[in-house]
């Protein structure tokens, strides 16, 4: 179980000077009366900004997920969007802005075919329908979709229903997008597919990426990693901060990028290694040895 002492919050200089797309300030919300699945919690995610947000079952990371979609409402504290706090009154202003990606890619798919699922959305928006086409083809160009636009769910595999999924989001454009658990059902090419669509969005299409998600590997390149335990933000930094810490992560029992720990033991056996999280990286220091 982790101690109060153990929250560490490392600053970045650089992300203060931009824009806040999201911000909870001392937001608290529990499904029962005696319990607290997020506790107190404060943070903040900046515009073009790629987080990810990692921890144990039960941390409270889908939790943070629907608060973000304005499915749930905070039992206290305020979310702020674009440094506004959202209300009944303006909660129009998050769903405009914000698009989610879930796991299982067949709960989220509603038109017959992929042409009407990505529809969908612009419908639900009234866009002119002389628009859509255009729209479509455009978004399903992106996300390498453009062939199925006739296909139906059950000709497509989970991988080509997650980029149909994606692309839904697209269509309406929100500055915003959040993976939920994404990749966890995923095979490993289709995973590592998304999770390289996840940095286009973020470096191409100047999105704010945020992943909630349980795979190490897909951390290595965010930009900053925000850990749960118990409702509670128990660290927030980069990547390479955090995983530097390893007596910190081995209390709070979450694991290490694979990359980082294979170079961890190569260096520990010393064969002149230095540990890192990137592949490219590994690879290339282990071509070079001499």
């Amino acid at each position: 179980m982790p101690s109060k002492n153990l929250k560490r919050i490392i600053k970045n200089k650089q992300l203060n000077e931009r824009n806040k797309s999201v911000a909870f300030e001392h937001v608290t919300f529990g499904y029962k009366e005696d319990t607290k699945t997020l506790d107190n919690i404060s943070f903040e995610i900046y515009e073009n900004e790629y987080v990810c947000v990692i921890g144990h079952n039960g941390s409270g990371k889908s939790t943070l997920s629907k608060l973000l979609t304005g499915l749930l409402q905070p039992q206290s504290g305020y979310i702020k969007l674009f440094d506004k706090a959202i209300t009944r009154f303006n909660i129009k202003t998050l769903r405009d802005n914000i698009g989610i990606v879930f796991q299982n890619p067949d709960n989220q798919f509603i038109g017959l075919t992929v042409e009407d699922d990505i529809a969908f959305g612009l419908e639900n928006r009234k866009v002119d329908p002389n628009l859509m086409g255009d729209i479509i083809a455009k978004v399903a160009d992106m996300v390498h979709v453009k062939d199925l636009l006739k296909f139906d769910a059950s000709q497509l595999s989970g991988g080509q229903k997650q980029r149909v999924a994606i692309a839904s989001v697209l269509a309406i454009n929100p500055k915003i997008i959040i993976f939920d658990e994404s990749t966890a059902m995923l095979d490993p090419k289709s995973k590592n597919e998304l999770k390289q669509l996840m940095l286009i969005l973020k470096n191409n299409f100047n999105k704010t990426v945020i992943s909630i998600t349980h795979d190490m590997e897909e951390v290595v390149d965010a930009d900053r990693v925000i850990i749960l335990e118990k409702g509670k933000i128990v660290a927030s930094g980069n990547p390479q901060d955090i995983f530097a810490d390893q007596e910190f992560l081995q209390n709070i029992a979450l694991d290490i990028p694979f990359t980082l720990k294979l170079s961890k033991l190569l260096h520990e056996q010393k064969f002149n290694i230095n540990p890192t999280l990137q592949l490219t990286d590994l690879i290339n220091q282990i071509c070079h040895k001499k």
